[in-house]
Parts: C-alpha cells; structure tokens; sequence
C-alpha cells in the first residue's frame, strides 16, 4: 500500500513536470512559426 502511495506521489509529479515541459516546447514552437510566418510576409512585401 504504501509502495503505491509513493509510485502515485512520483507519477504525479511525472505528469505536472512533463506537461510543463510540453507547454513550453509548445511555446517556443508557435512563436518561432510566428516569426517566421512574419519574416515570410515581410520578404513577400519587397
């Protein structure tokens, strides 16, 4: 019982450290599209 206790406790604190780390990447991945997206507008200007 208390093995499962300590197996719930890290995997919990798996998924919140995992699900950050995704919300992060998935961040940085749309401002990067962004700022291409904006450089390709920029260079279509021209």
């Amino acid at each position: 019982m208390i093995f499962f206790l300590t197996y719930e406790a890290y995997l919990s604190k798996f998924l919140i450290i995992t699900s950050f780390v995704l919300l992060i990447f998935i961040t940085f991945a749309v401002i990067y599209i962004s700022y291409i997206s904006w450089k390709d507008k920029k260079r279509l200007k021209k």
